[in-house]
């Protein structure tokens, strides 16, 4: 009977020993892992972005680079506020926090103004259309001038106080001048022929 008991007892330590084991084994696994996870994905190490507005691409890549970061430029627009060549926009913006070696999108200034014909609005247009076409066409409006003639209708379209024709390229963003009938009757003067016709008979 003591054989028995000293043998249960003798199994049941080598159980508990092989769980220990395992559990050890299980926690060295658990450490393994979670320290490469952390290496892998940089875990907590975050870079601020720099701001790199107004910068040529060579100097906005090398203080990106000084950062551990990358850079690709994304696209190029115009800025007039901005010299030629600088950087308008930045992707992530300045200030967010980024993982090591994370790409950062530039957009450059082109330096080219981007131009657009004016639309065939005068004289074939109402008000409510020429403006919409002129909007879609990428310019800005100022207030409507009005004149005498049918009600909205479009007669004129000014840039910089001058009539200019369907089709003129002009910087997009220009503001144009609408002008448009009040409603009032125009007034024509037909003016009488001032030609007299003599009889020749007058002088005879």
């Amino acid at each position: 009977m003591a054989k028995i008991e000293k043998s249960t007892k003798h199994s049941i330590l080598k159980i508990l020993l092989h769980l220990l084991i395992m559990l050890v084994i299980v926690v060295i696994l658990l450490f393994c892992v979670m320290s490469w996870i952390n290496r892998y994905t940089r875990h907590g190490q975050y870079i601020s972005v720099p701001d790199v507005s107004g910068m040529f691409e060579e100097e906005a890549g090398q203080a990106l680079a000084a950062k551990g970061l990358k850079y690709e430029v994304l696209d190029y627009k115009y800025d007039k506020a901005v010299v030629e060549g600088g950087v308008i926009e930045q992707k992530p913006k300045p200030g967010a926090y980024v993982k090591d070696g994370r790409k950062v999108y530039l957009t450059l200034n082109s330096g080219k103004e981007p131009m657009r014909a004016v639309p065939d609005v005068a004289d074939n247009s109402s008000l409510r259309a020429a403006e919409s076409r002129l909007e879609a066409a990428g310019f800005k409006l100022d207030k409507t001038v009005y004149v005498d003639g049918d009600m909205d209708w479009v007669y004129e379209i000014r840039y910089k106080g001058e009539a200019i024709e369907a089709g003129t390229e002009i910087p997009e963003g220009s503001v144009l001048t609408i002008v448009a009938g009040n409603g009032n009757p125009v007034e024509r003067i037909e003016e009488a022929d001032s030609t007299t016709i003599i009889d020749s008979e007058f002088f005879e």
